[in-house]
């Protein structure tokens, strides 16, 4: 009975040439085009609101005027991913600084 070889090195790259494949389309489709286009679009209709406002006197508001696409999407598990990713850093941080102190008093 023969083990079947894993070969994981192969698995990753094929996942990236998917990817690269994926992003390529995305690409060449004018998928991002789109969305800058569609940004710009905005851009030149809140230019065109704003002057007409000053035109004809309206107050301004500069919150009107602006295009704000973000959007908040955490939950409780993005946000426990944070904490404990937050906390990794801390320990590996601290960790890190006392190892070279603790050589830091060998050579000194």
């Amino acid at each position: 009975m023969k083990k079947k070889n894993k070969n994981y090195f192969f698995k990753t790259l094929s996942l990236l040439f998917l990817l690269f494949i994926s992003l390529y389309i995305a690409m060449e489709s004018g998928y991002y085009e789109a969305k800058l286009s569609k940004k710009t679009t905005m851009t030149e209709e809140s230019i065109k609101k704003f002057e007409e406002d000053i035109k004809n006197g309206n107050p301004i508001d500069l919150e009107s005027y602006t295009y704000n696409e973000a959007q908040d999407y955490s939950n409780n598990t993005t946000n426990m991913a944070i904490f404990i990713g937050e906390n990794i850093e801390k320990f590996m941080t601290n960790g890190i600084n006392e190892i070279f102190d603790f050589l830091k008093s060998l050579v000194t």
